[in-house]
């Protein structure tokens, strides 16, 4: 399977960045166990975004959670239901970033992921735009290999959705 960036999601960009081994399942259309907790907890986190209209913003297949102005910059918002992966979710919400300043050819973009009262900023400067691209570029070279990456355990394994392929 030949994996090109333009394949590439949010979802996997934060999967990868997590636990390459997941989104190797993920890209193969592999669903993780829909009756984890987590994956529950998920989804509902998921309707009340819904609701609230966060997730309307149609742009390609992005489907980041807010998006506004704010001092005169596009700002891209990522909510989270905790803190525990905050690589994973820097990542993903670079990726949107990146496609919005790449796409739209924007000078000037920002982020931020908000979990309860924390809320992380992420600055669309040079140095993370490049990061991303490496990043993006990794992992469509290691999508694009025919057998998963080995079994290792982390420590999110205990509570992810796909530990019934791993263990």
């Amino acid at each position: 399977m030949n994996f090109t960036a333009d394949l590439l999601s949010g979802t996997l960009i934060h999967y990868y960045a997590t636990c390459p081994r997941e989104a190797w399942l993920y890209s193969r259309r592999i669903h993780a166990n829909q009756w984890d907790e987590n994956i529950l907890m998920g989804k509902a986190l998921a309707d009340i975004k819904e609701e609230q209209q966060l997730h309307k913003f149609p742009f390609s297949n992005l489907h980041f959670d807010k998006i506004g102005k704010e001092r005169g910059h596009i700002m891209v918002t990522e909510y989270k239901k905790s803190m525990s992966n905050t690589q994973g979710a820097k990542m993903q919400l670079l990726f949107y970033m990146w496609q919005l300043k790449t796409s739209l050819k924007l000078k000037v973009i920002n982020g931020k992921i908000i979990s309860g009262r924390t809320v992380i900023f992420v600055e669309g400067n040079e140095e993370n735009m490049r990061m991303i691209e490496e990043l993006m570029n990794e992992v469509s070279l290691f999508l694009s290999q025919s057998t998963p990456p080995p079994f290792k355990e982390i420590k999110f394994c205990k509570g992810c959705g796909y530990r019934d392929y791993c263990l």
